[in-house]
């Protein structure tokens, strides 16, 4: 019984991350390309609310599929976690402010400013 309830939790946490890493890239994605949630939603023809649902519920495979192809990503990249060593945000240098999203890119940001 106790061997159950165990898998039972492994099986519930292992899909709480599979959606959390699915919303967090299919954001991220999102960002890169300066697109917002609900310009993703109409390119699946979905409303946004519908969206909101199947990035933090059950979704199903048709629906992550079209999720990939309104952004242009396989499926399987949407469920690839973000290396602990992914570095994205924003610097501000003499005044002006840059976005980076890589350890690349900051690293060049810092380079052509110096």
């Amino acid at each position: 019984m106790e061997y159950k309830a165990i898998e039972c939790y492994l099986c519930r946490n292992f899909l709480f991350d599979m959606e959390k890493i699915l919303a967090e890239n299919i954001k991220r994605i999102c960002k890169e390309r300066k697109m917002q949630l609900k310009d993703l939603a109409f390119a699946m023809g979905i409303d946004a609310s519908s969206l909101n649902r199947a990035m933090y519920g059950n979704a199903r495979l048709d629906t992550i599929e079209r999720m990939a192809i309104a952004l242009g990503v396989s499926v399987k990249s949407l469920f690839e976690p973000m290396s602990d060593e992914a570095v994205e945000g924003f610097v501000k240098i003499r005044g002006k402010i840059y976005q980076f999203n890589s350890r690349a890119e900051l690293e060049n940001l810092l380079n052509c400013n110096k």
